[in-house]
């Protein structure tokens, strides 16, 4: 548990470091770098035909606090899971609270995006990770 605690704070110190603060560099960031950065897979502008979902900005602190915790509550949904996926359940669910999803499908969800290498989550425990991921939430 206590690794789990260090890399939980760890993450949330470079995520906060990464995120304040002005180094002196500025960079300009023209748009995506590397070979996934193709012209082909990049929608135009005039591929509006659907509405895009509103992205939330979250609390780096927040969700590294969600990973931490989950880390640490639920050592056997984290086996080979990276910091990342588990963010998302958090930041999925709280993208499903803010378009008004449903509180039961939420929790439904909540299960399948906990749930990792086979294992998930009991119910008590999703009723846990809902009341983690509204902590995330703006």
């Amino acid at each position: 548990m206590t690794r789990a605690v260090i890399a939980g704070i760890a993450v949330g110190v470079v995520l906060l470091t990464a995120s304040c603060g002005d180094d002196g560099e500025h960079v300009e960031h023209k748009g995506p770098e590397g070979p996934a950065a193709t012209t082909d897979v990049m929608p135009s502008h005039s591929d509006h035909h659907h509405v895009q979902p509103t992205i939330r900005a979250y609390d780096p602190a927040r969700v590294a606090a969600f990973v931490a915790s989950f880390r640490a509550q639920y050592p056997q949904l984290t086996v080979d899971r990276d910091d990342g996926d588990i963010a998302e359940i958090a930041t999925e669910s709280c993208e499903d609270l803010g378009n008004h999803v449903d509180a039961d499908a939420v929790s439904s969800r909540i299960v399948a995006r906990a749930g990792h290498a086979g294992r998930t989550p009991t119910a008590e425990q999703s009723r846990e990770i809902y009341g983690l991921v509204a902590t995330v939430c703006p």
